[in-house]
């Protein structure tokens, strides 16, 4: 698994590595059980401080999407995956959005209008 920062990005590092891990996971192509790179090894690969990467791993941890302890591997929480419907729903939207050509600042902000409106 390869994740990636934008050093230069106004979202902070600890957001980029949070928001790249919950896509993997809600997608299920990080399935429960799965380990994570440690706090030492992804901090190291992105070059970024153990601490952004334990403020991700902390983040995704109070959403139920990963489980940590002291001296073990950060894994992939149980049930984490969106059921299919939502994904085929989403994967339409990203669909339709690339063929007309609306850039994804756009189309997460219909989204997150869209969300709050419910």
């Amino acid at each position: 698994m390869t994740f990636s920062i934008d050093h230069d990005s106004p979202i902070p590092a600890f957001d980029q590595i949070s928001m790249q891990i919950d896509g993997l996971i809600r997608s299920g192509l990080l399935e429960p059980g799965t380990e994570l790179p440690s706090i030492r090894r992804l901090s190291q690969d992105l070059n970024v401080s153990t601490g952004t990467v334990r403020h991700a791993y902390a983040e995704l941890e109070s959403r139920g999407l990963i489980i940590t302890s002291p001296g073990r591997a950060a894994r992939v929480a149980p049930k984490s995956k969106m059921s299919c419907d939502v994904l085929a729903a989403i994967q339409c939207l990203v669909e339709a959005a690339r063929k007309k050509n609306v850039d994804l600042n756009a189309t997460q902000s219909v989204l997150t209008t869209m969300w709050s409106m419910r």
